[in-house]
């Protein structure tokens, strides 16, 4: 039987195909080393290129047995870059400090509230209870978020003009990406101890970060 597509076209279809996977490997390449190397340099068109190829750019990194999470760092630290000054510019009373619940005390005595989140009574048996007599001293809003997808109806109800998130580098860069989506400008700052339980971060970092306002 005769073949319907002559065999130079599955060639060309195949030279294309190749020359495809290598366009894609290249601009993997340049988002890693350009996000690497020259982080302060065209941020924006940076952060766009490793966001279109963020999960390829974890894959091409696992590869070569580089720990992935780099992709996650980079991406916060250029997020972080890019949208600073429009949240220094944006008024205290404007923000939303977002809080994982991993930072509580195991014996934490909170309550979890479906429109507010979990509801620090502030016992004082971990960090934050002082960042939120902070955040309530200066008019910061504060939400301990005990998922992801609280994070999406805090800021659709709450409505902030800028936020700041705690969290792991995966779930920090997620979270900023989400947040900054609706047009909202994130900073974040990464957790010192991960994991599910009893995480630390740095809280004298995190009071800068809050407070951190052209205005003080």
């Amino acid at each position: 039987m005769k073949n319907l597509i002559p065999d130079p076209v599955y060639a060309l279809v195949g030279e294309i195909f190749v020359i495809a996977v290598v366009a894609v490997a290249a601009l993997i390449l340049t988002a890693v080393c350009l996000a690497i190397y020259k982080r302060d340099l065209f941020p924006r068109f940076t952060l766009f290129v490793l966001n279109l190829f963020y999960q390829p750019a974890k894959l091409f990194l696992g590869y070569f047995h580089v720990n992935p999470v780099i992709v996650d760092e980079i991406g916060i630290a250029l997020m972080n870059s890019v949208y600073k000054d429009a949240y220094v510019k944006t008024p205290l009373d404007k923000r939303l400090l977002f809080l994982p619940q991993c930072l509580r005390h195991l014996k934490c005595p909170a309550k979890t509230s479906p429109q507010d989140g979990i509801i620090c009574e502030e016992c004082g048996r971990c960090g934050i209870a002082a960042i939120k007599r902070m955040c309530d001293e200066y008019g910061i809003k504060i939400c301990i978020a005990p998922g992801g997808e609280f994070v999406k109806r805090a800021i659709r109800d709450k409505k902030p003009q800028a936020a700041i998130g705690i969290a792991c580098q995966h779930d920090l860069y997620g979270g900023m990406r989400e947040v900054t989506s609706k047009g909202i400008p994130a900073i974040g700052v990464v957790l010192s101890k991960t994991g599910c339980v009893m995480t630390e971060v740095d809280w004298e970092e995190v009071k800068a970060c809050a407070l951190d306002s052209v205005d003080l």
